[in-house]
């Protein structure tokens, strides 16, 4: 952590000393006194003035808040409860999570992007990924692979061979 003295505080904010040892007075700068001087760590004072940072409206804010938007994974939110991330989800399908990051109103989205052509050889979440102008500098995490599927009686007693057979039979 880096500590600023009240003088390098007072030109990194680009204030008088005099005025900044008002704010102090007052208590409405981030600080600390020690050994009778003041101490001004950076990242606070970066985080305070952002704080009052007018936006004009539309304008996404810089830290997108602590939510997970996108598809929903029990795995991963289990992951997530267990890690003690403090990540809040917010289950709502992969093209809303992306939105969501896309306009600063979630930190990442959990995506399940499938493709028709399976033969293609890419990943399907890494061509939609790859495809979307609004994204820089994202970042795929490989969460987990899966099959989906039908899971069945032993011996298959309706001879079910796909969905449509789910359908057509009235299997249940």
């Amino acid at each position: 952590m880096e500590m600023l003295t009240t003088s390098e505080a007072a030109d990194y904010l680009r204030l008088g000393e005099r005025k900044l040892y008002e704010l102090v007075a007052e208590g409405a700068i981030p600080c600390t006194k020690v050994t009778g001087k003041w101490l001004f760590p950076r990242d606070e004072l970066d985080r305070w003035m952002l704080s009052g940072l007018m936006r004009p409206a539309g304008m996404a804010t810089s830290q997108p808040p602590l939510i997970m938007g996108g598809s929903q994974d029990a795995l991963l939110e289990w992951c997530l409860r267990e890690s003690g991330s403090g990540l809040a989800t917010l289950v709502e399908g992969t093209e809303s999570g992306v939105g969501r990051v896309l306009r600063g109103e979630a930190i990442a989205a959990a995506i399940h992007f499938h493709s028709d052509n399976e033969d293609s050889g890419e990943d399907p979440n890494v061509a939609a990924v790859r495809a979307m102008a609004g994204l820089h500098d994202a970042v795929l995490i490989g969460f987990v692979r899966r099959e989906q599927g039908l899971l069945l009686q032993p011996g298959n007693p309706k001879n079910l061979s796909g969905l449509a057979d789910v359908l057509t039979r009235g299997a249940t």
